[in-house]
């Protein structure tokens, strides 16, 4: 089916806000014009053109046509034969009055459907008396409507074997006179048709389903669109659909489990991000991609954005089809295309809703032992290490007794309450029983999403807007993620050839989370409530006798760790509220038909503002003696302008032409600012100041720009659609580095084979389409802060540099020679389907090189200083090798029970082959904690990218009971990297009843559960596995499998025995749907209206024994310390279980 049409991108833009209201009102004047034009008349078939033909071909005749209007034209291949040749002058004539001479002696007939030309052939009459009006024939009326409801204006209805028909307004509505056993084609172009047999009813509605047979997807795939059917380098897409069922709150979400070659990471929490990789992890300094939304290129992540606003996700995962975006595309470029209205389309309303409860069952939380167990573990592992028994808490006799009171330093005996007061003399009563810390932390949380959608067209617009709002509750206790959503995109057409558009998102948002467990040098510090989960000693009970917290301070016998419970409730007002703008304005100019030239200004603000109050607290070991406040705020200015001049061509029905040409200026900006102050006389939050401080104050700012100008051009040439060939060159300029080495260049190229074109195969009942595909291609990488090739200084004006005094010191090493990080991709592919369209497979396997990756190394302090530690230098080089394979099934859509599979499997193998060839040592784990003294993983030659090491655990000497650990401290001894991740999606309906799945699941990586040192290893004085004690060895107990209990450290050493399977298969969705009667929303005057319920991650299978196997890398702020720590479980934010009911509505 061809299909003259022209692609028009849709692209986004940003600002300082100082500009931000004046953009918005180009905005709202740009939305105020879309809605007015929505509802002009419909006189586009009364459009006057002048038509000048000699000896031309009916395909040069549509493609006048159009080049004066904007009417499209659908056609089949052998019905318009372009070997005959006509002759026509018109001046001023509508369509109609051009086609009906144009097919004069001709079998040629057509349709005209708003601006949709359908041209066929025309069949013979039927019989006359099918057409005399039968005294038997009834009224029918219906609607006709698309798989989402939509009404179709300009669907046909012909009564089968007749002439006799007609077609649906612009609401979608028909009526038609028939007999009784008559059979109705509906049809729609890039519909497949429906026939039903007519039984005499009075109202018949009917929803036609898309045929992707018939017109190819058309995606965007860097700047301009493409047609899938070309496209030769690797690219995974996310339908809508597929995104709407999972009902994700955050974009990142709704890519788990649902494109090959894509693993997600999210943080439980509320709000929480999220770490994307696409085919593994390419370099050592960042691997995130590059995120393109509409056209705006952004690095900060997507929890600002609504998924509900989102029509479509493409994945763009080699050289060939990311290197056109250049800078920040080498690990993969995710391109996120909006929802939009359509011309001559009448207002269409959407409302989504979906309320429930997210909950952690007690079952996942570790096993740990009672207080009194706890004291008899202690008396067992003092007896087995030969010294004298004696506890601060337990006392000193035969068995432990606990007490009744927890006594703080150098207090004994009994304790009378009637002394209390606060924080003079606390008084803490025993719990005896034992405190549950996971369930004094974790509840069932609340969460709601409601979503309006508002979108049209006119005959020279078309719009969408969209308003969200996000209310989550996280199920750790006093977090929380609140976000406001509002989306407006529009087009329109200032004349027949010139357009002009703009995209706009406008967020808001609210986020409550637990403290991060790397804010300072402890990593899983005292701050951090889920390592205090692991360290609290069950006998602290959460509150005193006068209702203030318990906790540790001052008293011996129960370890240093913080109540968790305590550290909630005073960080409930520190909020992190982040005002977000995404958008652009766009100008799009046919100068002829072939010809595009389109100008878009994009840009990306976001500002934030940080506020934490810190109490005193009393009951901690590491209590705060002075309250204080920090406030930090940042502001980022994202900026691009880019301008591509495309040239499009077909010649002689074989040659397939396209070519574009660009230039692009970025500017980013980041600033930061903050102030600390101490000393607080009141401490309410809503009076909570700087300026009420009373003690010392700390003010501090920064800032980073950077630039880039970048010229690109693309070329696809396509042969009589079986031979393709395309090649993109870049040129990129950065101010990231000096000199010469700003530039880099990189290309890529790529070809492809249809093979079912050739003529052995044109005739297969098997194969539809079959495409060999191979792909190489360079991508560059300047991931590094600005300005590292200068050495700079900076003024100190407090007297801790230089031996007091002040005065500037040194900030930066700069080395003059740092460059560009270049990774090349190779990539060969194969995409088909078989069986009538029925399966789709696409495989594809590759091999990714990343050369001089820009990496920080240390410095001697002797020669430096103690201010600077590291240097950017250009270093080492990576080697991912892998596969990508997905396959989707879908059973015809004319059977009452229709449903489709798919399943994605990713594989990945990496190495770094080498690091600096001058020093082979490993890079070590930046992150190690005071409170584990060893090293959990290092990157160095012939291993992957953070490999666990450590001593190996060998089991433990039945003899003695002691464990048997051999090796060395850096052996390798696990790999985070899993042998394959895969996903299987399953959708299905029945009549009015709907329903999906989505498995999630990762195979072959190992975890280094670190928790365990606090449960197994470390001292007793803190919360203890019971597992742990119940199968350790003793003289009664030879058979244990676990070490004797000790109150030595020797066995608290890094080694295998932390190391577990982290393989997991999830159900991280499940919906059942129900959408009502066509009969009961008529009467309603309502599209659709449609309920769900649903549950997320419901079912885990799983050996890991930790609190969740997906492990993600969102508590590292810095992406080296990221990258160098995979797959450690320190105490991460557990991802909660939901239950859902929700609501569809459309009119």
């Amino acid at each position: 089916m061809n299909k003259k049409v022209s692609s028009v991108s849709s692209l986004p833009k940003k600002k300082k806000f100082s500009f931000l209201l004046t953009i918005m009102r180009v905005f709202i004047l740009f939305l105020c014009f879309g809605l007015t034009s929505a509802y002009a008349n419909n006189s586009y078939s009364q459009t006057k053109l002048d038509i000048s033909l000699k000896g031309g071909t009916f395909e040069e005749l549509f493609d006048q046509i159009h080049s004066k209007s904007e009417f499209i034209f659908f056609y089949k291949d052998d019905v318009v034969n372009t070997s005959n040749r006509i002759t026509l002058y018109l001046n001023q004539s509508t369509i109609k009055e051009i086609l009906d001479e144009a097919f004069i002696k001709t079998n040629l007939t057509y349709k005209i459907m708003d601006r949709q030309v359908v041209i066929s052939v025309q069949k013979q009459q039927a019989n006359i008396n099918k057409l005399i009006k039968d005294p038997l024939q009834n009224m029918l009326r219906g609607k006709v409507l698309t798989g989402l409801k939509e009404p179709l204006p300009g669907a046909s209805i012909i009564i089968k074997g007749t002439n006799k028909g007609t077609q649906t307004d612009f609401d979608g509505n028909y009526e038609l006179e028939v007999l009784e056993g008559d059979i109705l084609v509906f049809s729609y172009v890039g519909f497949s048709p429906k026939e039903v047999k007519y039984s005499g009813q009075s109202m018949l509605n009917i929803t036609l389903i898309e045929d992707t047979s018939e017109l190819n997807e058309v995606i965007v795939t860097g700047y301009t669109k493409q047609n899938t059917r070309s496209i030769t380098g690797s690219v995974s897409v996310v339908e809508s659909k597929d995104i709407a069922a999972t009902t994700p709150s955050s974009i990142e979400q709704a890519l788990q489990g649902q494109a090959s070659g894509v693993t997600v990471g999210v943080e439980g929490g509320p709000g929480g991000n999220a770490a994307v990789r696409i085919r593994g992890y390419g370099t050592i300094n960042g691997n995130d991609p590059l995120y393109v939304i509409d056209g705006v290129q952004t690095g900060q992540g997507l929890s600002d954005l609504n998924p509900d606003d989102i029509a479509s996700i493409q994945v763009l995962k080699d050289a060939a089809a990311a290197s056109i975006y250049g800078i920040g595309a080498a690990n993969g470029v995710i391109i996120i295309t909006t929802k939009n209205g359509k011309k001559n389309n009448k207002v269409l309303f959407t409302y989504n809703a979906v309320t429930g409860v997210d909950f952690i069952p007690n079952s996942v939380f570790p096993k740990m032992a009672t207080p009194q167990q706890l004291a008899d573990a202690y008396w067992q592992a003092s007896a087995n290490d030969g010294i004298a028994i004696s506890h601060p808490q337990y006392g000193s006799g035969a068995t432990p007794i606990l007490p009744d009171y927890i006594l703080p330093q150098g207090v004994s005996g009994t304790v009378d309450e009637s002394t209390y007061s606060y924080p003079d003399n606390r008084i803490t009563r025993a719990n005896k029983n034992g405190t549950d810390w996971f369930d004094e932390f974790f509840n069932s949380a609340f969460v709601q999403q409601h979503n309006i959608g508002v979108r049209g067209g006119s005959e020279f617009s078309k719009f969408y807007v969209g308003i969200g709002v996000l209310d989550q509750k996280g199920v750790a206790i006093e977090t929380s993620f609140d976000r406001y959503n509002l989306r407006v995109n529009s087009e329109f057409d200032v004349k027949d050839n010139f357009r002009i558009g703009e995209t706009l998102n406008v967020s808001y948002s609210e986020k409550i989370g637990i403290s991060d467990p790397l804010n300072d040098n402890d990593n899983q510090n005292n701050d951090s409530q889920l390592a205090a989960l692991y360290r609290l000693h069950p006998m602290i009970p959460v509150y005193d006798i006068g209702g203030n917290y318990a906790g540790t301070a001052n008293t011996p016998g129960v370890g240093i760790g913080n109540n968790a419970v305590a550290i909630a409730h005073r960080n409930k007002n520190n909020v992190t509220e982040t005002l977000r703008a995404i958008g652009s304005i766009y100008a799009e100019l046919d100068i002829t038909n072939d010809l595009l030239l389109k100008t878009v200004f994009t840009a990306d603000l976001g500002s934030s503002k940080f506020s934490f109050f810190q109490p005193i607290d009393y009951e901690n070991s590491s209590a705060k003696a002075v309250n204080q406040l920090r406030e930090t705020s940042t502001d980022v200015i994202n900026t691009n302008w880019y301008n591509i001049l495309q040239y499009t061509k077909r010649v002689r029905d074989v040659h397939n032409i396209d070519i574009f040409i660009g230039t692009e200026f970025k500017r980013n900006n980041f600033e930061t600012f903050y102030a600390q102050v101490s000393g607080f006389l009141l401490t309410t939050p809503d009076i909570t100041f700087l300026n009420a401080g009373t003690g010392a104050s700390n003010v501090g700012s920064g800032q980073s720009k950077s630039s880039s100008f970048s010229v690109f051009g693309k070329a696809d040439y396509a042969y009589d659609d079986k031979y393709l060939l395309s090649a993109t060159l870049r040129r990129d300029e950065s101010s990231k580095f000096e000199g010469g080495n700003q530039v880099g260049t990189f290309p890529a190229v790529s070809v492809g084979w249809r093979i079912s074109g050739e003529s052995f195969l044109q005739d297969s009942p098997i194969i539809n389409n079959l495409l060999l595909k191979l792909s190489w291609g360079e991508l560059g990488n300047d991931n590094i802060p600005a300005f590292r090739g200068v050495t700079a200084y900076g003024p100190s004006l407090s007297f801790n540099n230089y031996n007091g005094q002040t005065g500037y010191f040194l900030t930066n090493i700069g080395d003059p020679n740092l460059s560009w990080e270049t990774t090349t991709t190779t990539n060969l592919g194969i995409a088909g389907t078989f069986f009538n369209n029925a399966i789709n497979i696409n495989l594809d396997v590759y091999e990714s090189v990343t050369k001089d990756m820009l990496l920080p190394t240390p410095v001697d302090p002797t020669v430096y200083g103690n201010t600077v530690n590291t240097i950017y230098r250009n270093l080492g080089q990576m080697t991912n090798r892998g596969l990508d394979l997905g396959v989707t099934y879908s059973n015809t859509p004319d059977h009452k029970f229709k449903y489709s599979i798919g399943v994605n499997v990713s594989h990945y193998n990496n190495n770094v082959d080498f690091l600096d060839k001058n020093n082979p040592s490993p890079i070590p784990n930046p992150v190690l904690g005071s409170q584990t003294s060893f090293e959990t993983t290092n990157t160095g030659r012939g291993n992957p990218i953070s490999s666990f090491v450590g001593y190996t655990w060998q089991g433990i000497d039945q003899t003695t009971g002691r464990a048997i650990i051999t090796g060395d401290a850096r052996d390798v001894i696990g790999n985070p990297h899993p042998d394959f991740t895969y996903g299987i999606n399953f959708n299905a309906d029945y009549k009015n009843f709907d329903m999906s799945f989505l498995f999630q699941g990762s195979q072959g990586n190992d975890v280094y559960n670190l928790t365990k040192f606090w449960t197994d290893f470390y001292n007793f004085e803190g919360g203890k596995s019971i597992d742990y004690i119940q199968n350790s060895w003793s003289s009664t107990n030879r058979n244990g499998s676990l070490p004797a209990l000790t109150l030595r450290p020797d066995e608290a050493v890094g080694s295998s025995y932390y190391i577990e399977d982290g393989s997991y298969l999830r159900l991280k969705n499940i919906s059942f749907g129900y959408s009502l009667n066509e009969k009961i929303t008529s009467k309603l005057k309502v599209g659709k209206i449609r309920f769900f319920v649903q549950g997320k991650n419901l079912l885990t299978f799983t050996k890991y024994s930790g609190l969740d196997p997906e492990i993600n890398l969102t508590n590292y702020t810095n992406q080296q310390q990221a990258n160098l720590e995979i797959g450690v479980d320190r105490g991460a934010y557990p991802v909660s279980r939901s239950l859902n009911l929700g609501l569809n509505v459309t009119f």
